[in-house]
């Protein structure tokens, strides 16, 4: 129930902030699934236990009295307690939508793609908030889709996007790497060329082997490389004075 207990509460905006009475329909909701299951006080209580949080004072009492008058939000049985009608319709509304994560610097300073383009920008966020929530195999999958695509802007930056294509179609990362590397418009430093080829092969690996499951070990090994990397070609495609002359372009 860990698990499952941890990932409903994330959907729940402002969760902690709650009150301890304020979270128990939600618990009940949690333990009753989108069925009239009973739940009884014993279990709300273990599901504070869970996620260690102290307890409401008397679970039992405020369910009580939340099962009678104009108000209620519970319905009594021999069994336990269940949600009313209106009580479950709320509660679904807010939990619906799952909450936005706010990735932290643990993986790569997000500063770094600041200022380059809205979808490199949410490629970023998920990848670092994959990391934050132990998701590493999707993690080195979206390490691997930021590269991509900065590599390919790199070249739209400099003019030179037709050296990355055939029959109009971007090469695969594999040919993306080596063209990069070997491109006359930049150098690449030593530091790129010994690690950019390290953020493929864990992307390939988590994207297509089965038998392997990416570990945060794998990511600690390669982040402060792999944020190096990342940073490099972002300097290189120069994203501030692009930026400037796409929006001098459209005022002329």
């Amino acid at each position: 129930m860990d698990t499952e207990l941890e990932a409903f509460i994330e959907r729940i905006d402002n969760f902690d902030s709650l009150s301890a009475s304020e979270k128990i329909p939600f618990f009940v909701y949690f333990l009753s699934g989108n069925t009239n299951t009973s739940v009884s006080p014993s279990q709300v209580k273990e599901c504070f236990i869970t996620l260690s949080i102290a307890p409401y004072s008397n679970i039992a009492s405020y369910m009580g009295k939340k099962s009678t008058g104009k108000d209620a939000i519970f319905i009594r049985n021999k069994s336990g307690y269940c949600l009313t009608r209106d009580a479950k319709r709320n509660i679904a509304s807010k939990v619906a939508d799952i909450a936005p994560l706010v990735p932290t610097n643990d993986l790569i300073p997000m500063s770094i793609v600041k200022g380059t383009r809205s979808y490199i920008e949410e490629v970023s966020n998920q990848m670092c908030c994959c990391y934050d929530k132990g998701l590493f195999d999707a993690c080195f999958v979206m390490m691997r889709k930021l590269l991509e695509t900065l590599i390919i802007e790199c070249f739209e930056r400099h003019g030179a996007s037709d050296d990355i294509k055939e029959n109009n179609q971007f090469y695969f990362l594999s040919e993306l790497i080596p063209k990069y590397l070997n491109s006359p418009y930049w150098n690449a430093s030593i530091n790129l060329q010994n690690n950019i080829g390290k953020i493929k092969t864990f992307g390939d690996l988590s994207a297509h082997n089965r038998r392997f499951v990416a570990k945060k070990d794998h990511i600690d090994k390669i982040k402060a490389e792999a944020a190096q990397v990342i940073q490099e070609i972002i300097l290189t495609t120069d994203y501030a004075k692009w930026n400037e002359e796409l929006k001098n372009k459209k005022t002329v």
